[in-house]
C-alpha cells in the first residue's frame, strides 16, 4: 500500500525539496527543486542517508514541473526495496470531489529552531474541477492551514512529494498558490508525467517499471463527450472575460486594456436590509464587506449598483475565475461550477426568455453547434451551474417580470444552481427575489484607498499599451500628481469613487496636462471631444474610412442612433436600421455623403471608439455615451415630457440627469421644476422623482436660487432617513444631499444609523464633516459605522502636499 515512509525522499538540489521512490535509485521530484543538468541529494528514512543523484529528466513548463533523479547508489537497502509494494499511477476522470487525499515531504513548516527537517504528512481533498485550465490537480488542505514564516510559504520543501488518492500516485506537488492563506497545493497529473517520450525513455534507459496510469473512476460515453465540451468551453471563457478595455479611447487612440485580475477591485458591498427588519443587526447590514466575504456562502444574489459601478466587473471575473477552478476559498460555494454569462440587453431582441438548450446558442458561443444534446440540462441537474445574470436594468421595464418568472421556473426545475443577478439600484425593488431566497447586495462607490489603487493600476497598465508611449516615461509623476490633485477637490474626487468614471478622469489628467473637470457633464464632454477625432486629425488618419466628418458632423449623428435607442426602449439597432438613420440625416446635414451611409456607420465604428458592433447590431460602447448623446438629442427635439414621464424609471435616470446638464439654464430649471411637480402628484413614485432632481442640480451649469430651493426642499422631506433603506436611495441623490443631513440631537438611533450610512456612502471630505458630528453617540451601531465612515474616507495622501496644479 502507498505511499510508504521508506520511500519518501527529502531531495537537495538548488532548493530543498520533497519526491516519491520509483525504485531504489529513482526518485520523481519537481523539475524547479533541481537543474536540468545537475545533480542533487536524496535521503529517506530508513535508508542509507545523503546519495548523489543525477538527473536523468526534467520538464519546467506551463503544463510540467516534474523530474527524474538516479541515484549512483541504492537509497535504502536491498531488504527495504524488496518490501516496496507495485505503485499505482492513476488519473481522476470525473469532476467528483476526492475525500481523504494525502501527500508527505519535508517543508519549512516542520523544520525546528536549528533548521532540521522532519515529515509532514498533510490530509486534504482533491477537486478535480478546480484549475482545469491550469491542468494541476488541487488539494484542499484539512484542517487550519500554518502561517506563513518570516523565511516565506510554510510549504516551501513539500514540492516534490507525492499527491495520492486511493493508494493510487496522482501528481507530484508543484505549488503552494499564496492567494490561499496556505491552504491549498497543486500538483502536476502524474498522466502529464507518464505521457512525456523523454520520461519514458529515461525510466527505460535506467532499469525502470513502465507506466501504465489507471483512471480511477470511469466516464460513460455521454459523460464523456460532456467534458470533452466542457473544458474548451471553460478555456473560452478565461479568455473572453479575461481581459478589460477601460474608458477614454477607442481603437484609434489606443485603448488602455489590462488582465482582469489586475483590473480588478474587491469592492465594497453592504447587504440591503429590507425596511423595517427589527431581526437584522444594524452593525451586520451597514458595515461594508470585500467582496469575497459579503458572498461567503451565498448561491443566489442580487447585486445591485450605479451605472460603472463595477458591477458587470464583478461578473466576469466571478466567471473567469469559476472556468479556471480557481475561485478563493471564501467562495467555495461557487467552485467547480460552469458559468453562464447572460448580458441580458445581448438576448433583448429575442420575443422570449431563452430555453436552457439553446442559452450558449443565443449567447453566440463559436462552437454552441457542438454542445452534446442535453449538456447544459445535466450540468445544472448535478447544482454545476452558475448562472450570471447581467443588466436586468438594460432590458425594457415590461420584460423584467419575464426574467423573473424565468428565473424562478429555472430554480424550481435546478434548485442547486447558483445565481448571480445585477441592476442599476432600484430598476427592481430590493424585495424582486426574495422569495427565491436572493440575498441582496449593494455596491459602494470606491472608497479613498480604492480609488489610488485603481490609478496606480491605470497608470501602470500604460507600459504595456500600445498608443502610448510618449507617456511612459513621465507615467509616475502624472500618477502621484492625479492622486494628489484628488485630495485637493472634492467634486473630481467624488466622480472618481466611481471605476469607469476615474478611468475617464485619468485618460483626460493625461491628455490635458494636469486638468480637472469641475463636474460629470465636463468630464463626458471632454472625454468624447477626445475619442471622435481630434488626435485622429493630428496623425492623419481621420478619413481612412473614406468618409470626412468634422466633430460637430459626427456627434449629430451618433445622437441621431441614441436617440432613436432612446425613445425606442432600445439597447441597440441593427445595422440595416442604423444605416437608414445615418442616410436619413446626411440628407440634410451632408447630401454628398447620404449615398455612403454605410462608410459613415463604418467610420463611426472604427474611428469615434463611442460604438462596437456585434454579430449583427450596433451598441454604443459604453452605456455612458448613449445616455449623453441621447439626453443631447431629447433636449434639441424639446422632448421635455418625455423626459418626466419615464423619470420613475432607473434606466432613464442618467439620462435626465444629463439632460439637465445640456440644458440652456432657463430650460434648465423649467425641467427641474416638472420633475419635482410629477413627483408631488405621483405618491408612489415620488420618492425616486424627487431625489433624482436633486441629484441633477450637480449637472447643470447653474439654476435659480429659487428652484434650487424647491427641489432640495423636497429632498429635506426625506430627511432623515428612517432605515438603511431609505439611507441607500437618498445616498443615491449624490453628495447634495450632505448639507441636508440633519446633527444627531433628535435622532432616533435607528435615524442616526441611517444618516451615517447615508453619509460614509457618500463619502468625501464634507461626509467626513457630518460622520465627526457622531463620534460620541450612545448607540454602538453607529460608533461603528462612524468608524467605517472615516476609514472609508481616508487621510489624503503625502503627495497633495508637495503638488501645485
Amino acid at each position: 500500500m502507498n505511499p510508504t515512509r521508506s520511500r519518501l525522499a527529502a531531495v537537495f538540489g538548488p532548493r530543498q525539496g520533497s519526491g516519491y521512490l520509483l525504485g531504489s535509485r529513482l526518485v520523481l521530484t519537481a523539475a524547479h527543486v533541481v537543474e536540468e543538468e545537475g545533480t542533487a541529494e536524496a535521503v529517506v528514512p530508513d535508508g542509507v542517508g545523503e546519495v548523489i543523484c543525477d538527473v536523468a529528466w526534467w520538464r519546467k513548463d506551463d503544463a510540467c514541473d516534474a523530474a527524474l533523479l538516479v541515484a549512483r547508489a541504492d537509497i535504502v537497502p536491498t531488504h527495504v526495496s524488496a518490501k516496496f509494494a507495485p505503485l499505482t499511477w492513476g488519473e481522476l476522470i470525473r469532476l467528483d470531489t476526492q475525500e481523504n487525499c494525502q501527500t508527505t515531504g519535508f517543508p519549512l513548516v516542520q523544520r525546528d529552531e536549528r533548521g532540521n527537517l522532519d515529515s509532514e504528512q498533510v490530509f486534504g481533498r482533491v477537486k478535480p474541477g478546480s484549475a482545469i485550465l491550469r491542468g494541476r490537480y488541487v488539494l484542499d488542505i484539512s484542517g487550519t492551514p500554518p502561517q506563513p514564516t518570516k523565511n516565506g510559504s510554510p510549504w516551501s520543501g513539500l514540492s516534490g512529494a507525492g499527491l495520492f488518492c486511493r493508494d493510487a500516485l496522482i501528481g507530484v506537488v508543484a505549488t503552494a498558490p499564496t492567494a490561499w492563506q496556505n491552504g491549498r497545493l497543486e500538483a502536476v497529473p502524474v498522466r502529464v508525467i507518464a505521457d512525456d517520450p523523454g520520461f519514458r525513455q529515461a525510466l527505460r534507459t535506467h532499469g525502470g517499471t513502465d507506466v501504465a496510469v489507471q483512471a480511477l473512476d470511469e466516464l460513460s460515453d455521454q459523460e464523456r463527450k460532456d467534458r470533452d465540451f466542457e473544458v474548451p468551453y471553460r478555456r473560452y471563457v478565461a479568455s473572453r472575460f479575461g481581459r478589460v478595455e477601460t474608458l477614454g479611447h477607442g481603437s484609434a487612440l489606443g485603448t488602455i486594456e489590462w488582465p482582469l485580475d489586475t483590473a480588478f477591485l474587491a469592492l465594497e458591498l453592504v447587504e440591503t436590509a429590507p425596511r423595517r427588519a427589527p431581526d437584522r443587526s444594524a452593525v451586520d447590514v451597514a458595515a461594508s464587506k470585500r467582496i469575497q466575504d459579503a458572498l461567503h456562502g451565498r448561491t443566489r444574489i442580487l447585486l445591485q449598483g450605479a451605472a460603472g459601478s463595477g458591477k458587470t466587473t464583478l461578473m466576469h471575473w466571478l466567471a473567469v475565475r469559476a472556468a479556471q477552478g480557481d475561485l478563493p476559498p471564501e467562495l467555495d460555494q461557487l467552485q467547480g461550477r460552469v458559468p453562464i454569462v447572460v448580458p441580458l440587453r445581448t438576448l433583448d431582441k429575442s420575443q422570449g426568455v431563452p430555453q436552457v438548450e439553446c442559452l450558449l446558442h443565443e449567447l453566440e458561443y463559436p462552437a454552441a453547434a457542438l454542445q452534446p444534446l442535453g449538456w447544459l440540462t445535466r450540468v445544472l441537474d448535478k447544482g454545476r451551474g452558475l448562472l450570471l445574470v447581467d443588466g436586468i436594468d438594460e432590458i425594457q421595464h415590461d420584460r423584467r417580470q419575464d426574467v423573473r418568472a424565468w428565473l424562478k421556473g429555472l430554480l424550481a426545475l435546478h434548485s442547486d444552481t447558483a445565481v448571480v443577478v445585477t441592476s442599476r439600484p432600484s430598476a427592481v425593488p430590493d424585495s424582486w427575489l426574495t422569495g427565491e431566497e436572493f440575498t441582496g447586495f449593494s455596491v459602494l462607490p470606491m472608497s479613498r484607498q480604492d480609488v489610488g489603487t485603481f490609478i496606480d493600476r491605470w497608470f501602470a497598465s500604460l507600459q504595456e499599451t500600445e498608443g502610448w508611449t510618449r507617456y511612459r516615461d513621465n507615467a509616475e509623476l502624472y500618477r502621484r500628481h492625479l492622486r494628489a490633485a484628488l485630495d485637493t477637490r472634492s467634486s473630481a474626487a467624488q466622480m472618481a469613487a466611481n471605476p469607469r468614471l476615474c478611468s475617464l478622469i485619468c485618460a483626460l489628467w493625461l491628455e490635458n496636462q494636469g486638468s480637472l473637470p469641475k463636474d460629470p457633464m465636463s468630464l463626458h464632454a471632454a472625454a468624447l471631444r477626445l475619442l471622435l477625432d481630434e488626435r485622429d486629425i493630428q496623425r492623419g488618419i481621420a478619413y481612412t474610412e473614406g468618409a470626412r466628418l468634422d466633430v460637430d458632423s459626427l456627434a449629430f449623428l451618433l445622437v441621431s442612433l441614441a436617440l432613436w435607442m432612446t425613445l425606442n426602449g432600445a439597447t441597440e439597432l441593427s445595422e440595416s436600421r442604423a444605416v437608414r438613420i445615418l442616410e436619413r440625416d446626411l440628407r440634410w446635414s451632408s447630401p454628398h455623403l447620404a449615398k455612403n451611409a454605410e462608410s459613415v456607420l463604418r467610420h463611426l465604428l472604427i474611428r469615434s471608439g463611442v460604438l462596437r458592433e456585434t454579430t449583427d447590431t450596433i451598441v454604443f460602447e459604453h452605456s455612458t455615451f448613449g445616455d449623453f448623446f441621447a439626453a443631447l438629442g431629447l433636449v434639441h427635439g424639446d422632448h421635455f415630457g418625455f423626459l418626466v414621464n419615464h423619470a420613475h424609471d432607473p434606466h432613464y435616470e442618467d439620462i435626465v440627469r444629463m439632460a439637465v446638464g445640456h440644458c440652456p439654464p432657463p430650460e434648465a430649471d423649467q425641467l427641474l421644476l416638472e420633475l419635482v411637480q410629477r413627483g408631488d402628484h405621483e405618491p408612489e413614485h415620488r420618492e425616486r422623482i424627487h431625489l433624482l432632481a436633486t441629484a441633477s442640480l450637480e449637472y447643470a451649469e447653474r439654476t435659480d436660487a429659487e428652484v434650487r430651493q424647491e427641489v432640495l426642499r423636497r429632498a429635506k422631506a426625506l430627511v432623515p432617513p428612517r432605515d438603511d433603506a431609505a439611507a441607500g436611495l437618498l445616498a443615491g441623490a449624490g453628495a447634495a444631499v450632505l448639507n441636508l443631513l440633519p446633527p444627531p440631537d433628535g435622532l432616533t438611533a435607528e435615524e442616526a444609523r441611517a444618516v451615517v450610512l447615508t453619509a460614509s456612502t457618500i463619502g468625501g471630505t464634507s461626509a467626513s464633516a457630518i460622520l465627526e458630528r457622531f463620534q460620541e453617540h450612545d448607540d454602538p451601531a453607529v460608533q461603528k459605522r462612524v468608524r467605517w465612515g472615516l476609514d472609508r474616507a481616508g487621510a489624503p495622501s503625502p503627495d497633495a502636499k508637495r503638488h501645485r496644479p
